[in-house]
């Protein structure tokens, strides 16, 4: 009998051993935790406590009346799935691993994403959780695999979700925001989309 594969999760750290180096444009601050290893007048405040992020995984579900000739939600239950990422093994992850031990919560977990605009590494895109419990720690090390302990795998579960998209005109300049929001406690949700003069990302968000 022939073992299959361990995990169908693809591994990043062996996925760059064998196509060469690459740059992500996502990034993570777990709670202020972070190295600070982004630093330049080129780069936006609000990445200055970030990590690089390897890896990210969320979904969600809406429980609804299956019969298709009822136009109700029913119920209507939402049901956010545990939210994955991969960090590198920086001070950050350990602080994860130490919240999953103690069982305490992670009041802010930050995840971006950034681009070049203007010769300036901008924030698109960031998603807020907040009030999180690490539900799942993974980490593996195959050094043939080109796996050497690099990173951790974590899945948390949260209270609140807030995404913001920053929209830019072609020229480079913020022109606006559109947010969607919500929070389990209560099941309160919302959108926005704000005009360029409440736009701008503040540190953290």
């Amino acid at each position: 009998h022939k073992m299959g594969n361990q995990s169908n999760i693809v591994n990043p750290a062996a996925f760059a051993a064998e196509t060469g180096t690459s740059s992500s444009n996502l990034y993570i601050n777990i709670n202020g935790q972070g190295t600070g290893t982004l630093t330049g007048a080129n780069v936006a405040p609000t990445l200055v406590k970030t990590d690089r992020l390897l890896g990210f995984g969320e979904h969600a579900t809406r429980a609804v009346n299956s019969a298709a000739e009822n136009d109700l939600f029913s119920a209507g239950e939402i049901d956010a799935s545990w939210v994955y990422i991969e960090v590198m093994r920086t001070p950050a992850a350990m602080y994860l691993q130490n919240c999953f031990y103690l069982g305490t919560n992670v009041s802010s977990i930050n995840v971006f994403r950034a681009d070049m605009i203007n010769s300036t590494l901008s924030v698109t895109e960031s998603i807020n959780f907040t009030n999180c419990i690490i539900t799942r720690l993974e980490a593996s090390a195959v050094s043939l695999e080109g796996n050497k302990l690099d990173t951790l795998k974590a899945w948390f579960r949260f209270l609140q979700r807030n995404d913001t998209l920053y929209t830019y005109a072609q020229g480079g300049q913020l022109k606006g925001q559109v947010v969607s929001f919500i929070n389990f406690r209560g099941l309160n949700y919302s959108s926005s989309n704000s005009p360029t003069q409440a736009a701008t990302p503040a540190a953290g968000a």
